[in-house]
């Protein structure tokens, strides 16, 4: 078939349908891939071929319908990119549109790029073909979303939301629009002063590329700028558990000093013939060794101003402290590092424990051992079933793509810092963090080197 020079704008832009459907869902695809998901496994294959099949059918049926229904049946395609990707992915209506704006862009481009190599091929070749076009189309469409997968995925966070304001995504959809509405002008009114009859596909191609790679700068500016955020704030909660540490360091001596005065209390209460001024000094001497109870000696000065302040808030909130800790090993540790460990392990546990309803049930262990050259430190705690109802099979939806529990709390934009600065400090000393969950427990396990 010869193949002429000029060619009707309007035939260009006639991207086989069920090119169009691969290409819109390959490019929800890749966000099922980059972007934390609801489901794995054998649901999200089905979910998979299920977004593919009515993909195709979208576009099979928007192919019957009147060129007058071309712009419905556009947004109806974004539209259903949308939900699609709402329904696979663990993601926020908003961060949803960004995504799927993104997702939209990025379709349009291979599909562009795609009939512009195949009009230039059959150009060139003065013939054209099925299987010459959907080999094309393979080629161009594996080369096209394999790269932009692998640059996206680090503009994109897999382990949080986004958490856009309207700002930002009217932002991102205007920017979407634009592009699209400049890339696809030519082939609606070939007289306005953006349109170029002869170069059609090489102008909605270049637009097309250009707005892709406006979203993907823009995301990875504010991927650097969240990232910046959330050291800042881990940083700062580094000092805060420094500061409450030094802020115990003086409390636990006034503690101790006022161990030294029992004996005033023993003498107050030798002499003292009012009964309910005994009672009140027999309650002040019970509060006074309790305190004493709780002072802990583990072989680290740092260790135990911190289990000595955490001990006591447990006493006040009905939570039993167990600490099986050798002290010893941690000499070779920061004193700020120790800090944010153990402060930040403890305060999680205790700030979980709680909660749960049953106080006889409302227990913390705590341990630190040594094993094959590391440090173990494990901190488990009683986690209320009724907020964890799960079957074993489920487990898996505590915790998020980077092994961190997920949050019940409404803001998790900060949600987590403190279990990330736990695993810095781990990873500082050439260890790891895990974090486990089973049987009605939850269970902290840190890993630092030891030195020889």
């Amino acid at each position: 078939m010869v193949f002429h020079t000029f060619i009707d704008p309007i035939k260009l832009q006639d991207t086989p349908r069920l090119f169009t459907a691969l290409a819109e869902w390959l490019a929800v695809f890749v966000y099922f891939n980059i972007y934390k998901r609801r489901h794995h496994d054998r649901f999200y294959v089905f979910q998979c071929v299920l977004t593919l099949l009515i993909q195709i059918l979208f576009q099979f049926v928007a192919g019957l319908l009147p060129i007058g229904f071309w712009i419905p049946t556009m947004i109806g395609a974004v539209a259903l990119m949308y939900v699609e990707l709402f329904w696979v992915l663990d993601i926020k209506p908003k961060d949803c549109g960004v995504i799927a704006t993104h997702a939209f862009v990025l379709a349009e481009f291979a599909a562009s790029l795609y009939i512009q190599l195949y009009v230039w091929c059959v150009k060139i070749t003065d013939t054209e073909g099925v299987v010459e076009s959907i080999v094309l189309m393979t080629i161009v469409y594996t080369l096209t979303f394999i790269t932009y997968f692998r640059f996206e995925r680090g503009n994109i966070p897999s382990d949080r939301n986004l958490n856009v304001n309207m700002k930002e995504l009217t932002s991102v959809v205007l920017t979407g629009i634009g592009a699209f509405i400049m890339s696809n002008i030519s082939f609606v009114n070939s007289r306005t002063p953006f349109s170029a009859t002869e170069n059609m596909l090489y102008v909605r191609t270049l637009v097309d590329f250009g707005g892709m790679l406006m979203l993907m700068t823009e995301m990875g500016r504010r991927n650097e700028m969240a990232a910046k955020n959330e050291s800042d704030a881990i940083n700062q909660l580094f000092q805060r558990q420094y500061e409450q540490y030094k802020l115990a360091v003086d409390n636990s001596e006034a503690l101790r000093k006022e161990m030294h005065d029992m004996k005033h209390y023993v003498m107050a209460l030798k002499n003292e013939d009012d009964p309910a001024r005994r009672a009140e000094v027999l309650e002040d001497m019970e509060q006074a060794i309790a305190i004493q109870e709780s002072f802990m000696n583990t072989g680290n000065k740092v260790l135990d101003v911190i289990l000595t302040t955490k001990s006591l808030q447990c006493q006040k909130k009905d939570i039993t402290l167990n600490a099986m800790v050798d002290g010893d090993l941690l000499s070779d540790i920061h004193v700020k590092d120790i800090c944010s460990l153990f402060g930040n392990i403890l305060d999680n546990a205790v700030e979980a424990t709680q909660q749960v309803e049953d106080k006889e049930k409302r227990l913390i262990t705590l341990s630190v051992r040594s094993r094959n050259q590391f440090i173990i430190i494990e901190c488990e705690n009683c986690s209320d079933s009724a907020n964890v109802r799960l079957r074993k099979n489920q487990k898996r939806r505590i915790f998020r793509h980077d092994n961190l529990p997920r949050t019940t709390k409404k803001d998790n934009v900060k949600h987590g810092f403190g279990l990330k600065s736990i695993a810095q400090v781990a990873e500082k000393y050439g260890g790891a963090m895990n974090c486990s969950y089973e049987d009605g427990w939850f269970k902290v396990k840190v890993l630092l080197a030891a030195k020889k």
